[in-house]
């Protein structure tokens, strides 16, 4: 099998028509890594074959021919749905407002988001809804910021939970989603997607990423052929070679096989006399 991993699936991203092409070509599987409720929804219109890790874990499925409807979002008793002058969506109940309801752009009526209030106005915790209208999130919060985000699957029970410490990940969790027991956790985001990409992917399989961040950490347990696609320069903003692509080439980071670059900078890194045992030219 062939793969490609992005992070997220942008449509109107210059590198996804490049790799859309790679997809095509080899009749490949796309796999992103990043959570988005709207993921399925964007697969079906521009590329079926196609994989989200979060999506893998909870074991959720996009049904094209549901919706939920902003009047009918699930919400406190006895709350009620207010289109305001503005367009924004408030649900108030006993005369406050205690959430406010986005709806998905261009639909102008189907549920993206539910934020709900404490007494003093900051966010309590944020509902996110897929395109399906199936719910897809909880975010928790204090003092506006964010402490955990727990995924649900298509029964709504929690399997994924993501939990934050000075803004940033310190703890994943896969959790049985009747009895809520922990059945896996990881240290960060980085050994959750690199364990799971790690057990997808086979041997023999080959795969193709375009950016050094988190998708190249997202290959770190497997043992497939890699190939880097470089997009961006070889070069830093000091000339010198980026961090990550020398790591590569002297085997700190043992998981890329093959880099593809610009033929300009593949000129400039002979007349360097580098060592081009993995570079090879981007094709145009």
């Amino acid at each position: 099998m062939d793969y490609e991993i992005v992070n997220v699936l942008r449509p109107d991203n210059e590198n996804w028509t490049k790799q859309l092409a790679r997809l095509k070509e080899k009749d490949g599987k796309l796999i992103t890594l990043a959570p988005d409720p709207l993921f399925q929804f964007k697969s079906q219109q521009n590329y079926p074959n196609v994989l989200n890790i979060v999506d893998y874990v909870t074991e959720r499925t996009y049904d094209p021919t549901s919706s939920l409807f902003f009047d009918k979002v699930p919400t406190v008793d006895g709350a009620e749905i207010f289109v305001n002058n503005d367009g924004t969506i408030s649900i108030i109940c006993d005369g406050e407002t205690i959430a406010m309801l986005r709806t998905y752009p261009g639909t102008r009526r189907l549920v993206r988001d539910v934020k709900y209030l404490n007494s003093d106005g900051t966010t309590d915790y944020l509902e996110e809804y897929a395109f399906d209208g199936k719910l897809f999130s909880q975010i928790y919060y204090f003092e506006n910021k964010v402490q955990q985000i727990a995924f649900y699957n298509d029964d709504q029970n929690v399997r994924l939970r993501f939990y934050f410490y000075d803004g940033s990940i310190n703890a994943v969790t896969i959790v049985n989603p009747i009895t809520q027991k922990v059945e896996r956790k990881f240290d960060n985001l980085n050994q959750f997607f690199a364990e799971i990409v790690g057990e997808i992917v086979k041997p023999n399989d080959q795969v193709g990423i375009s950016y050094m961040g988190v998708e190249l950490n997202a290959l770190a347990k497997t043992k497939s052929k890699n190939s880097l696609y470089l997009d961006e320069s070889v070069f830093d903003d000091t000339n010198n070679i980026k961090g990550n692509l020398e790591a590569i080439m002297d085997n700190r980071v043992s998981s890329v096989d093959k880099v593809y670059i610009s033929e300009e900078d593949y000129a400039k890194l002979l007349e360097n006399k580098v060592d081009m045992h993995k570079y090879s030219v981007l094709k145009k």
